[in-house]
């Protein structure tokens, strides 16, 4: 039922369509390395690598330019905590009748230099930008990285993969590293639903909505037939019906243990997947570390 969507976060693939050294080193402005002396490693590390993609992508004659507004925002920026918590149905009933929280609406990103870049070429550059910048997905070789919940693939070739490699040296173990990294959530999650524990409670909250008229297989199906169902109806009664529907499936949550089974098993998961993906992750922090200094040489202007 709950967290059956297996995600896989998948890596840009890029083409190297030249050699990405450079005799010019990209200088950012004298703000920007302040800011990255004191940023966090992974805002460094990520900048670095922008670096190096430009440096291949001017190579194979095109421009790649870095915003230092862009480069700013991703030095100051701080990445929010991942929590399992939000991927269980809410077993509460009165927050259920209350109508779902909407996150207050993003800001739209910035156009950024290389955003005006692009909209300046040519269509059939745009096309020729885009190949050298992602790649021939239908072409190898490839890095493959298998994983509980799926295979992610990235081409050997390319100015992403070609700045990756001279960050950490080996390609392929970073990517094992950091894909892996990427997806624990995903992998956690695959490991509570799997569990005998979770598929019993998934298995009574299905007989205790088929009780009332709704035998779905998952939170999925209803809300597929609640939407189907409210079609041809007033919007008071969509809103009245998602409602109804909203709380019975909280109270059968709640009767049922599902969602409390879900939050009860994820710690062991934790462990257990930590423990078993240990070696790629202790790997990738390893290449992280000795990554930084030159990283942040590249961001201080030196050509190294």
């Amino acid at each position: 039922m709950f967290g059956h969507t297996k995600r896989v976060l998948l890596p840009s693939i890029v083409l190297l369509t030249a050699a990405c050294a450079s005799p010019h080193p990209t200088l950012l402005p004298a703000d920007v390395r302040s800011m990255a002396q004191g940023a966090d490693g992974a805002a460094v590390l990520r900048l670095a690598e922008t670096i190096l993609v430009g440096r291949c992508m001017r190579n194979a004659g095109f421009e790649y330019p870095l915003d230092p507004a862009e480069a700013r925002r991703e030095l100051a920026a701080t990445p929010p905590p991942a929590s399992l918590e939000s991927a269980w149905q809410d077993d509460d009933e009165k927050r259920a009748a209350a109508g779902p929280t909407s996150p207050p609406p993003e800001s739209p990103q910035p156009r950024t230099d290389l955003d005006r870049y692009v909209e300046g070429l040519d269509p059939g550059r745009v096309q020729a930008f885009t190949t050298a910048l992602y790649g021939d997905q239908t072409t190898g070789p490839w890095v493959r990285v298998e994983m509980p919940i799926g295979t992610v693939r990235q081409s050997r070739a390319g100015c992403q993969s070609d700045a990756q490699r001279r960050l950490y040296g080996d390609l392929d173990a970073y990517l094992r590293g950091r894909i892996t990294q990427d997806n624990l959530n995903p992998i956690i999650q695959a490991r509570v639903t799997g569990d005998a524990a979770f598929t019993a409670a998934e298995g009574r909250w299905r007989t205790c909505m088929a009780k009332e008229h709704w035998p779905v297989a998952d939170q999925a199906e209803l809300d597929t037939r609640v939407a189907k169902a409210n079609e041809n109806l007033p919007p008071e009664q969509q809103k009245e019906r998602s409602r109804d529907a909203a709380v019975l499936s909280a109270r059968c949550n709640r009767q049922t243990g599902l969602s409390a089974t879900a939050r009860r098993l994820i710690p062991v998961a934790e462990r257990r997947v930590l423990a078993d993906l240990s070696p790629q992750l202790t790997d990738l922090s390893r290449r992280q570390q000795a990554a930084l200094p030159y990283a942040r040489r590249l961001l201080d202007g030196e050509d190294a």
